[in-house]
C-alpha cells in the first residue's frame, strides 16, 4: 500500500494563476510554534520548488528546533502542478521554469532545452520559451503574494526571495526591477546573462540606493559563472548603495549541483540567523 508522504508542518496550496494561465502548487513549511501562537513571520519565497523546496523546508526545521530566542520563518515554495508522468513532469518543469526564470528571449537557450527534454518524451515534443521573468514576477506580486498573506500570519515588511541557477537569475532581476517587493535575496550559483548586468546599470542610473541584504554563492569549480561574477561584483560594489548589504561566498572543492544544498544552508543562515553557520 502507497502511503502519502506526511511532514508535520508542510503543506500544499493549489492556486491558478491567470497571469501565467498555469495551475500552480505552493509547498509551504511552517515554523514549530505557528500552530501555538499568533504572531507574524518573515516569509521566504523560494523558485524551482519541485526540486528543491525539501532541501529549504528540511533544512530550515532543523534549525529551528524549538528553543528560545531561536527565529522561525515561512517558507513558500514556488512550484508547477505536474503531469503523473514523472518524466513528463520533469520535461514539464525544465521548460517552465526556463520560462518563467530568465528574463530575456534566447532562441539558443530555447533550442538547447527542446533537444536536451525530446529524448526524455520519447517522441512527443515539448515547447520551450525563455524570457518570462517579467511575467512571472508580476504572478507573484499580484496573485502568489497576496494569497499567502490572506491566508498566512506573514510580515508583510519582511520577505525573502530565493533562487538558484536560472532561480538565481530571478533573483537578481527581480532585485533590479522590484527592489521594494523583498527585503532579502539569495541568487546561489545565478546564471549571470549578460542582461543581468544591464538591468543593474539601468537600476544605477536612476537611483543612488539599494536597500536590501544579498547573498551570492558559487562554487570553486564552477569556472565561466566565477569568471562573470568577479567583474559583476566590482560592478555592483562600485555604486557604494548605502543600503545594500552584499556577502559573496564560494563554496571549496564543488560545481554547480554539489554547491546547492551548501548555498541553500548558508542562505537560511546569512540571511536570518548567522548563528546556524556554527551548528
Amino acid at each position: 500500500m502507497i502511503i502519502p508522504l506526511q511532514i508535520p508542518g508542510i503543506e500544499v496550496q493549489l492556486l491558478h494563476s491567470a497571469i501565467l494561465d498555469r495551475d500552480l502548487q505552493l509547498f509551504i513549511k511552517l515554523p514549530w510554534s505557528y500552530e501555538r501562537s499568533d504572531k507574524a513571520y518573515p516569509v521566504l519565497f523560494t523558485t524551482d520548488a519541485n526540486r528543491s523546496f525539501p532541501i529549504y523546508a528540511t533544512t530550515s526545521l532543523i534549525f529551528e528546533t524549538p528553543r528560545p530566542g531561536i527565529p522561525e520563518i515561512i517558507i513558500v515554495g514556488i512550484g508547477f502542478q505536474l503531469d503523473a508522468v514523472r518524466l513528463k513532469g520533469l520535461a514539464q518543469w525544465a521548460a517552465w521554469r526556463t520560462q518563467d526564470l530568465t528574463p530575456v528571449s534566447r532562441p539558443e537557450t530555447d533550442q538547447w532545452w527542446s533537444e536536451r527534454l525530446s529524448p526524455i518524451l520519447q517522441g512527443e515534443t515539448i515547447e520551450v520559451h525563455s524570457g518570462g521573468a517579467e511575467k512571472f514576477l508580476s504572478a507573484i506580486r499580484d496573485e502568489i503574494i497576496p494569497f499567502i498573506e490572506a491566508n498566512y500570519r506573514t510580515l508583510s515588511n519582511d520577505r525573502g526571495l530565493a533562487g538558484y541557477s536560472y532561480g538565481g537569475l530571478f533573483t537578481l532581476y527581480t532585485l533590479f526591477h522590484k527592489p521594494e517587493l523583498f527585503k532579502r535575496y539569495f541568487a546561489g550559483s545565478p546564471s549571470l546573462w549578460n542582461q543581468v548586468a544591464l538591468d543593474e546599470a539601468a537600476y544605477a542610473a536612476t537611483h543612488t540606493d539599494l536597500p536590501a541584504q544579498l547573498l551570492i554563492t558559487a562554487g570553486e569549480k564552477e569556472g565561466e559563472l566565477l569568471k562573470n561574477l568577479s567583474p559583476f561584483v566590482s560592478q555592483l560594489q562600485s555604486r557604494d548603495y548605502p543600503g545594500l548589504d552584499l556577502t559573496v561566498h564560494t563554496f571549496a572543492d564543488v560545481g554547480h549541483a554539489a554547491a546547492a544544498p551548501a548555498a541553500i544552508s548558508w542562505a537560511l543562515s546569512v540571511l536570518y540567523n548567522p548563528g546556524w553557520l556554527n551548528e
